[in-house]
């Protein structure tokens, strides 16, 4: 049975400790977090007597065999640090750190005590997401050409006008680092290997820590594919997450609207025919976010490679790969 603890209050709350609560050769012993009502209610109701406010206290009396971290990238790059020299396994947050500096020292920090790690790029473990790369990996329509990403929504921090992290590029914030580097490992996932960048970032003042709010990209792969692919989480009405796949033979679309994890279609158009695939709800708990199912596809790996000391993807090398292109695309923007 392996042993987890849970730091962060925010989305390690409400992301992180249902998934990994609900499954079973682990068992969640402990959580660090601020104590507000809605932690300590919600611990309460699951049994969970253990509740830290300081990380460093939890790593040294607690006997872990993991943590899952869910706070902002500085934190969390000195939080994996001190869990990785303690021998623990670690699933992470994304952007994994605040640079390129940081999530380098933590891979090879995680090669050298022979840790499983982890990062939380979410959108591949969707169901259809999945045949959406069978279908790209099979040329059911012929080579991949171009693929395009439309990605419209309000965010949270820019509706309210929080201040924090999420907004500061500084502390590892920014629609680029924040939302868009999902976008770069899927990019990669579907694609392979991207060779050249052009950007350009726009802002609002919304945004309270001046972290831009929209990214739109010009981007080569190695092996010929072209992409356009741009995010705006400054969007009042529009919410959508589309990918276009243009193939020699027609064109596949993998799209959703109002939701995250939700609701995804795909829709082939080829030789004048239309077929529709559509994903299947997520059986959620009350009041359950919608990205704990999708999180404990990936808990669930992460649990059986420490158990069996492996590794999979995507890991901390992936985290790496991403904050390496979100370093290439601030310091080259238009």
């Amino acid at each position: 049975m392996l042993r987890v603890a849970i730091v962060g209050s925010g989305f390690g709350l409400y992301g992180h400790l249902p998934a990994f609560n609900s499954i079973t050769n682990c068992k969640v012993i402990a959580i660090c977090g601020k104590k507000t009502e809605r932690l300590i209610n919600y611990c309460k109701s699951i049994g969970l007597k253990k509740i830290y406010t300081d990380w460093q206290e939890m790593l040294t009396i607690e006997n872990l065999d993991a943590i899952a971290i869910a706070v902002n990238p500085f934190s969390q790059y000195k939080i994996a640090k001190e869990a990785i020299e303690k021998g623990i396994n670690v699933f992470a947050e994304k952007p994994l750190a605040v640079n390129v500096s940081q999530a380098k020292e933590l891979l090879e920090l995680a090669k050298k005590n022979k840790i499983t790690h982890t990062i939380d790029f979410i959108f591949p473990e969707i169901d259809l997401w999945r045949k959406a790369k069978h279908l790209v990996d099979d040329k059911a329509l012929g080579e991949l050409k171009h693929i395009s990403v439309n990605w419209d929504f309000l965010s949270f921090d820019i509706k309210n006008k929080v201040s924090s992290w999420k907004t500061s590029v500084r502390e590892g914030g920014g629609a680029l680092s924040f939302y868009f580097s999902h976008t770069l490992y899927y990019l990669e996932y579907f694609v392979g290997e991207i060779s050249d960048i052009k950007s350009i970032f726009s802002y609002s003042k919304e945004s309270i820590n001046g972290g831009e709010t929209g990214v739109d990209l010009l981007i080569r792969f190695k092996n010929g594919v072209r992409a356009c692919a741009q995010l705006n989480c400054d969007s009042h009405g529009l919410n959508r997450h589309q990918l276009i796949f243009q193939c020699e033979r027609g064109t596949i679309i993998l799209e959703n609207e109002g939701a995250i994890a939700e609701g995804f279609t795909i829709k082939i158009y080829h030789e004048k025919k239309i077929e529709k695939l559509l994903s299947r709800n997520i059986t959620m708990k009350k009041n359950e976010d919608e990205r704990v199912k999708i999180i404990k596809k990936l808990a669930i790996k992460f649990v059986d490679a420490c158990i069996h000391n492996k590794q999979h993807v995507p890991s901390f090398r992936e985290g790496v790969r991403v904050q390496e292109l979100i370093e290439k695309i601030r310091a080259e923007q238009i």
